[in-house]
């Protein structure tokens, strides 16, 4: 073969190698690239869920609702959290609570928060959210009655002992024990508990009996009758009445909440507009209308009003600026 030949060779054959190079690195770029994009993409969801890890944290920290309560009542639309944990390979850049509350299609308030979170997780940023209710629905019944029917049965217990062992005296709420036999009445346009006391008749010549005002109710929100009988005679405005043993209504009108404790005997009937808490189902001539505006004023001094209850939660995508 001439000179000319075997240069059209070695050509041919630098070409070919070239050719196949090239191919052969295009083939590994398009696997690299695939598998970059590919790592990128399980990085991307693994982000997602480590937000809601970082949300699931931070439900189950302590003082979680603690932090909720305080939220709720102090009227802000949002407030910054800090996370006690959180996953490795993680830099929680985002976490608060914020206020979600609407009327819905019938003109009803409706309880909302949400719980957000934006975290960077190795190269990746995501964010969760979860919305949930904050008052608790016990306090919602539409009839507005709580009786145990309407509650799990492993909660029962736990909520009763919420309510015999709450602190009733919270925040600028004033409450009055009564222990004994008292009168709920009225004297001279004011409300007052009344004692009857014994005293001797200089014109009977015996002893006889006289109500004695013992208690001014004109700044009383809630009142805790221990033990004894208490005769309510007149028209009950926004107040907690907890009744361990015997009351006496006479149709009167209350508004507010009633709470019925083991012990508790109702006689003759009354109508209430509020709520009634009735866990120990007892037999009772209380009428009951639901106002759930009662719980504006007492919400705050409720067992377990604010409870964090999720019903929905969402991931969303983040762009990464820095």
């Amino acid at each position: 073969m001439n000179r000319k030949g075997k240069g059209y060779i070695y050509i041919f054959t630098i070409i070919l190698i070239s050719l196949l190079a090239l191919f052969f690195y295009f083939i590994y770029s398009y696997i690299s690239n695939t598998s970059y994009i590919n790592l990128n993409r399980v990085e991307k969801i693994q982000s997602k869920y480590v937000a809601e890890s970082v949300l699931n944290i931070k439900i189950s920290e302590n003082n979680f609702n603690g932090e909720l309560r305080n939220f709720i009542f102090s009227n802000e639309k949002y407030i910054k959290l800090n996370c006690e944990f959180k996953p490795s390979d993680t830099e929680v850049k985002n976490l608060e609570l914020r206020r979600r509350d609407y009327s819905n299609k019938k003109g009803i308030d409706v309880d909302l928060v949400e719980l957000n979170t934006d975290v960077k997780y190795k190269n990746s940023i995501a964010g969760a959210k979860i919305m949930a209710n904050y008052i608790n629905e016990i306090y919602k019944e539409e009839d507005g009655v709580l009786n145990s029917g309407k509650v799990n049965k492993d909660d029962l217990e736990k909520i009763k002992n919420s309510f015999n062992d709450n602190n009733w005296s919270k925040g600028e709420i004033k409450v009055l024990n009564l222990d004994g036999d008292f009168i709920y009445g009225t004297e001279k346009g004011k409300k007052f508990i009344f004692e009857e006391v014994e005293v001797y008749d200089e014109n009977l010549r015996e002893k006889v009996k006289k109500r004695s005002p013992l208690y001014l109710l004109d700044n009383v929100d809630v009142i805790v009758q221990k033990n004894g009988t208490l005769n309510i005679e007149t028209d009950i405005r926004d107040q907690i009445l907890l009744i361990n043993n015997k009351v006496l209504f006479n149709d009167n009108a209350i508004s507010g909440i009633i709470i019925l404790n083991n012990n508790a005997e109702v006689f003759n009937n009354c109508k209430l507009e509020g709520y009634l808490i009735n866990l120990y189902d007892k037999n009772s001539g209380i009428n009951v209308k639901y106002k759930p505006k009662v719980f504006e004023k007492f919400g705050s001094v409720l067992p377990e009003y604010i409870k964090f209850q999720p019903n929905s939660l969402n991931y969303y995508d983040i762009e990464d600026n820095t």
